[in-house]
């Protein structure tokens, strides 16, 4: 009997550990997530890093009744539910809950093309709690109702179990719902326990002549004028107002009349994540070869464009420089990219390719397609008619100008937006600025002309496209496309690369 109670005992202590295992110890791999005993909806899995499991911060704001914005010149993503905002970083993990600098658990961060931010520090603050099931590698995000959480049984589940993951007693949730025995149902909806948010209290300070309004805004009445220096509390933020416990009652305060008293500062650097080479899995393409007889007027530039490589792909298959002279009847090898088709985000979005490995070839000199706004749904025309470390590209009719111009607010403008590439039967994830430049429309072609448009003055005319009412080209971005300028990345466009792709 000893040597039973022994082992009855150790299998008891394995089977706790199994319940009760805390975040430290996620299972690898994905992890199911429900959230008010609902699943999880999301086209991008909550993945588990570093022991913090981590979840598309739009989605899960969206399932708890909150939202999620991303401001990108400010590199903060924010989180808000009723009176509670949560703040992070790019790639930070000192985030700002309503106003007081705090150290999150983990950063957010970009992973498959989501804003990822970790639940548990999340949910926590905005008031919700977190409960982990090693058993079915499941995390469980609850919000209370009236003070109480309750949850719904599973398979496999018992009053012994259930008091485990949450950290109670069969007795307690017995008498919270009014059960007379040990029997449940899958299902069934049970109280397991009693549980009020601890409010969030932050000291703060005046610092200039404060108008306290009865509500959040500028046009609600005033309550009371504060003198700058005078102590408050923080209770609650709602955008740009707080809502404030002052000597003089209570009610919202504009931001900029409050300082909130910080235990930290966030002197970290901005990320340069959209300013870096984003890797894209390329390992679908492929590569093949096919002959080409070398005709009477032939070079390889001319060939290169012919079959949308660049001359210097061209002459590295043939064992030639960029300055070899080929001779009629000569057979070259022609590099033929096939590009694989990628899963996107959801059928508003587009295939996020790298320029230089992919879309350079999905996407050659010659190409038409047509380019849709993602925010107003506009669409026009386009042909891609030069370009090495992006697309030079040119609208086909005058029409086209039109609607580009009406996109960009009625004046061509260097401001960069995110549109949907449609060429092929494929959809590409792209971003554009909406400045014609280089070029002199009607001109000839490479004719050196003088008044280029975009102030670039006398020299060849890049505009390839008659009568289409643009002078010049415009800079048409895949992801890890280069400026002409300086040959570096652009941060706004591989950003908005990345919005068309579905990131959000």
């Amino acid at each position: 009997m000893k040597r039973k109670s022994v082992v009855y005992v150790l299998l008891l202590a394995v089977i706790m550990t199994m319940v009760m295992m805390p975040v430290s110890g996620l299972a690898a791999g994905n992890m199911q997530l429900l959230v008010n005993n609902n699943p999880f909806s999301s086209n991008v899995p909550p993945v588990e890093q570093d022991g913090n499991l981590l979840s598309p911060a739009k989605e899960l704001a969206n399932a708890i009744g909150g939202t999620f914005s991303y401001d990108n010149a400010a590199q903060t993503g924010t989180l808000r539910l009723g009176e509670s905002e949560l703040g992070f970083r790019l790639n930070n993990s000192v985030a700002k809950f309503n106003g007081k600098y705090v150290q999150a658990s983990a950063p957010m961060k970009v992973e498959g093309n989501r804003f990822m931010v970790p639940v548990r520090f999340a949910v926590e603050k905005l008031g919700g709690q977190v409960y982990y099931r090693q058993d079915k590698n499941i995390a469980m995000v609850f919000q209370p109702v009236n003070g109480k959480i309750i949850y719904k049984v599973m398979p496999g589940d018992s009053l012994w179990v259930i008091s485990k993951i949450f950290g109670t007693t069969i007795s307690a949730i017995k008498t919270l719902n009014g059960l007379t025995s040990d029997s449940i149902y899958i299902g069934q909806s049970l109280t397991v326990k009693n549980y009020i948010p601890e409010a969030a209290r932050f000291a703060a300070q005046t610092v200039k002549t404060a108008t306290l309004r009865k509500g959040p805004g500028f046009d609600a009445a005033a309550v009371n004028y504060l003198a700058a220096g005078v102590n408050i509390t923080v209770t609650g933020k709602l955008g740009e107002w707080f809502e404030v416990e002052t000597p003089k009652g209570n009610g919202y305060m504009y931001s900029t009349v409050i300082s909130v008293v910080q235990d930290m500062t966030d002197s970290a650097p901005n990320s340069n994540y959209f300013g870096a080479n984003i890797p894209v899995d390329t390992s679908a393409d492929t590569v093949t070869y096919n002959d080409y007889t070398v005709q009477k007027g032939d070079n390889l530039w001319s060939i290169s464009e012919k079959f949308g490589i660049t001359d210097y792909e061209l002459a590295a298959a043939n064992g030639l420089t960029r300055s070899s002279m080929l001779n009629i009847g000569q057979v070259l090898k022609i590099p033929v990219h096939t590009i694989a088709v990628k899963k996107t985000l959801g059928s508003k979005y587009g295939e996020v390719l790298d320029w230089f490995s992919e879309a350079r070839y999905a996407f050659p000199i010659g190409k038409i397609g047509k380019l849709v706004d993602m925010e107003t749904g506009k669409s026009f025309m386009v042909k891609r008619t030069m370009g090495a470390n992006h697309s030079d590209t040119e609208v086909l009719t005058a029409g086209d100008a039109q609607i580009m111009k009406e996109i960009f607010g009625g004046n061509w403008s260097w401001s960069r937006k995110p549109f949907i590439l449609e060429a092929d039967g494929r959809r590409f994830a792209v971003s554009i600025s909406g400045m014609p430049h280089a070029g002199v429309d009607g001109a000839p072609y490479l004719q050196n002309v003088a008044n280029r448009s975009d102030n670039w003055g006398y020299g060849p005319n890049y505009d390839r496209i008659p009568g289409n009412g643009m002078d010049g080209h415009f800079d048409l971005y895949f992801l890890n496309c280069l400026r002409h300028n300086d040959g570096k990345l652009d941060a706004a466009h591989q950003y908005n690369v990345l919005r068309a792709g579905g990131l959000e």
